[in-house]
């Protein structure tokens, strides 16, 4: 159903209107949202920190720094979304860091999942010991042709898929600054029909299905793999959030552009409607993630030993005569 706010097409709104403004605008659906979004937020933060507590008592050191970012996603998500919700005026910032803080978590997965395994050079041998080829008919690109499922790994092509996951956060910053900063000066406005928005969205897409292509085809090599339980479970759940999360700003973007999302004047434009429902949206994911991500990463497998903190090996006869050796 198109919607017709060409008041705000023929009168120039620079100024964001007050919190105050936006919340009574949106009536019954602001206030709602703002209550159940400060309780889940709230929620959220609390199933963060005993996460926290589990990954301090139950996981070796090394795997501490990275679990964090992991678990942390459905809380920096829902701070993010309530903040934009309620104050209409931060919602560049809030959506600039969201998008450039989602990459970084699949990285550091991927940097977890090497870590738990011993190593780039561990993991290569480990997957040349066991016969697992590598799986190039993963989403979202095997649809370009990239089907190949009996190469072997390698240095090169693990490092090479590596390299496609890793790219994603650092063109991801980029673009998503270069964007907030032409947006804030008003040389970019976010709508298909700008220029310089289409170009940097579409190269921000490209660079992002890129990097969930490299995720894709190294977690189901691992998954065969890897020592730490339910791992596919964690590619997958995490995967999902991060998909979920990118494609709903796509849609929602494409029905504004369709006319689609409504607009209350004086006050809320449909680009300011529309990133209130996907905060609203985006804040009831997180809950749901929050709650899903807790067991999904609480479980750790007591038998992943190759990470201990303080190893200390067994004396062997050898060794004995060795130091016995050196006193003489």
């Amino acid at each position: 159903m198109p919607y017709n706010c060409s008041y705000f097409l023929h009168n120039d709104l620079d100024d964001p209107i007050s919190v105050t403004e936006h919340i009574a605008a949106l009536g019954a659906f602001g206030t709602a949202f703002s209550v159940f979004g400060s309780i889940s937020t709230v929620m959220v933060t609390a199933i963060f920190v005993l996460s926290i507590f589990h990954v301090i008592r139950k996981s070796p050191p090394q795997w501490r720094r990275l679990l964090t970012w992991i678990v942390s996603m459905p809380m920096i998500v829902s701070i993010l979304s309530l903040i934009t919700f309620i104050v209409p005026g931060a919602a560049i910032l809030c959506d600039t860091v969201k998008q450039s803080y989602l990459p970084f978590v699949l990285m550091h997965f991927i940097d977890l999942s090497l870590l738990i395994e011993g190593g780039h050079r561990d993991t290569i041998q480990d997957l040349k010991n066991r016969n697992i080829p590598i799986n190039f008919c993963r989403p979202p690109w095997c649809c370009m042709g990239l089907c190949y499922r009996n190469m072997n790994y390698n240095k090169k092509n693990l490092r090479i898929m590596k390299g496609l996951v890793y790219q994603t956060p650092l063109f991801q910053l980029v673009i998503n600054f270069i964007m907030a900063i032409l947006e804030t000066a008003g040389v970019l406005e976010r709508v298909i029909r700008n220029t310089a928005f289409a170009v940097l969205g579409v190269t921000n897409i490209i660079f992002f299905t890129i990097g969930m292509y490299g995720y894709n085809v190294l977690t189901t090599g691992f998954a065969q793999l890897s020592e730490w339980k339910n791992y596919s479970m964690k590619a997958r759940v995490l995967f999902l959030c991060v998909v979920l999360l990118k494609v709903q700003t796509l849609v929602l973007l494409l029905l504004g552009v369709g006319g689609s999302i409504p607009c209350i004047e004086p006050y809320i434009s449909p680009v300011v409607m529309r990133k209130s429902i996907e905060a609203a949206l985006c804040l009831v994911e997180a809950l749901i993630f929050g709650v899903i991500f807790f067991p999904v990463f609480r479980v750790v497998d007591n038998s992943v030993n190759r990470l201990d903190a303080t190893p200390t090996p067994t004396p062997t006869t050898c060794s004995v005569v060795s130091s016995e050796n050196l006193q003489v």
